[in-house]
């Protein structure tokens, strides 16, 4: 980002308080703890708090200008150019639009209901192979964090990759007319949040907001496993994409070959438990051509294949050579809280805390297949499933109650998981109404050789039992 004041006045036809000294604003901040070196600070108002209670300490630490949409105590003891716009939320969007309109790099952008951020990752590790690649940090994937992440674009960059989440309607079409990608990726379609769409075929209509803003002649890369997927078209105005590919993992009773067009397709070679899956992948795409190749998949489970498959036909559409595409998906690495594995005094703890639904809960519990020792679940509860919510949990509990040994539930919605994994017949689960009470008890039921996966939504913050655990399993080492 390179912006002067007056260009950031003109694109959030703000009104300039203070003289403007003319100093290049070279990034952005919401978070006055975070204040890069000439800087703008935005001061966003949330339900519990106010940005402009801030802009006062953000200047002190360094920001050389400030956006405002309402008088503050401190604005006239300031003298760095301040900007009074309507709302400093649109105007974030209003500035992340300029920057794109500046960027003529590649831009991929990826959504679905789990699996998106693994996909982002390993896309943007096979795009860094040949570009100078910017991606989403963490979840930074709403009308805030997208905007962020363009405003955070440097000269350097020529690819982009965006990870676009949503909790209603409409907001997925804002952050693809945002950003204009030219490649877009669906990884599936499941329940999250599905107490704002009523049923998974609104859950479509809202991921199928992200071609809204796709460039003419685009792509459009699916998980062609998923059923919904396969009838987008209905669903979606799709009239800008020249080609889409489907993404296949080939078992005994599914019927792709090579000679099928616009497909790229996984066979499993070996599965090497918590070191990942070896796959043949095989293409044929339009424009592109036919071939194949050998690729380690670096972790363990089904979900992980089509996460690289996507990834993997995300580099050939962008012209990423075969080697470096193999290369960037054996060495990419996941975000934080997902998938991070550890093994402390004989117990190998498999972080997955980040957050959870239907989907990603069947898929990493299919994964603890490859466990050795005893397969040991903790869960938390799943969010935003609404009028779902119960059934939705005992799902879990029955999907689980043949391939798990041990099932430790946490939370109030989890208890149906427990109560569904009983009814089938296993006796090994125990229910804790609160993260206290399993912290008192859980050495109780945890032994030495087992494998222990913990995974719920992301406001059940079951890291932290994570970290006790493992603070606790060094101290009796």
């Amino acid at each position: 980002m390179n912006l002067t004041v007056k260009e950031i006045c003109n694109a959030t036809m703000g009104k300039l308080h203070n003289v403007d000294y003319g100093d290049p604003i070279k990034g952005v901040s919401i978070d006055s703890r975070e204040i890069p070196k000439n800087c703008l600070f935005v001061p966003i108002i949330g339900e519990n708090f106010d940005g402009h209670n801030f802009i006062l300490e953000a200047v002190a630490k360094g920001a050389i200008c400030a956006l405002y949409e309402h008088d503050f105590a401190e604005m006239n003891n300031l003298t760095v150019p301040l900007i009074k716009v309507a709302s400093c939320r649109r105007a974030l969007i209003d500035l992340a639009i300029l920057m794109r309109s500046q960027f003529n790099g590649e831009v991929i952008a990826i959504t679905g209901s789990a699996g998106k951020t693994t996909t982002k990752d390993m896309t943007a590790s096979i795009l860094s192979k040949k570009y100078e690649t910017l991606k989403t940090k963490g979840n930074f994937n709403n009308d805030i964090g997208l905007p962020l992440t363009l405003l955070n674009l440097q000269p350097q960059n020529n690819a982009l990759v965006l990870e676009m989440g949503m909790n209603h309607p409409g907001e997925i079409s804002l952050l693809s007319n945002i950003s204009l990608p030219k490649v877009c990726i669906i990884t599936n379609i499941g329940d999250a949040h599905i107490e704002n769409f009523g049923n998974r075929s609104g859950i479509l209509k809202a991921k199928a907001e992200i071609f809204q803003g796709i460039q003419q002649e685009g792509t459009a890369i699916l998980n062609g496993d998923d059923p919904l997927l396969a009838g987008l078209s209905t669903v979606a105005n799709m009239s800008n994409i020249a080609l889409t590919v489907y993404a296949h993992i080939k078992n005994d009773s599914s019927k792709i070959s090579s000679s099928k067009k616009n497909v790229i397709f996984a066979e499993v070679i070996n599965r090497n438990g918590f070191m990942g899956t070896v796959c043949n992948i095989h293409w044929n795409i339009y424009g592109i051509g036919e071939g194949q190749t050998e690729a380690l998949i670096p972790l363990p489970g089904d979900h992980m294949i089509m996460n690289a498959l996507l990834a993997f036909a995300t580099g050939l559409v962008l012209q990423v050579d075969v080697d470096s595409i193999v290369d960037g998906i054996k060495s990419f690495q996941p975000s934080g809280y997902r998938m991070a594995m550890s093994t402390i005094n004989g117990v190998t703890i498999v972080n997955d805390t980040y957050n959870a639904s239907t989907l990603s809960m069947k898929a990493t519990i299919d994964m603890m297949n490859v466990a050795e020792g005893r397969k040991v679940c903790i869960f938390g509860d799943m969010f935003e499933l609404g009028d779902y919510a119960k059934n939705l949990h005992s799902e879990i509990g029955r999907y689980a109650s043949e391939k798990i040994d041990l099932m430790l539930t946490v939370g109030t919605l989890s208890k149906h998981i427990h109560d569904s994994f009983i009814a089938e017949g296993q006796t090994n689960a125990v229910h804790f109404d609160t993260k206290e009470d399993f912290l008192q008890h859980w050495e109780e039921h945890i032994k030495f050789g087992d494998t222990v996966l913990i995974k719920a939504s992301r406001g059940m913050t079951l890291e932290t039992i994570v970290a006790t655990m493992i603070e606790q399993l060094h101290k009796s080492e």
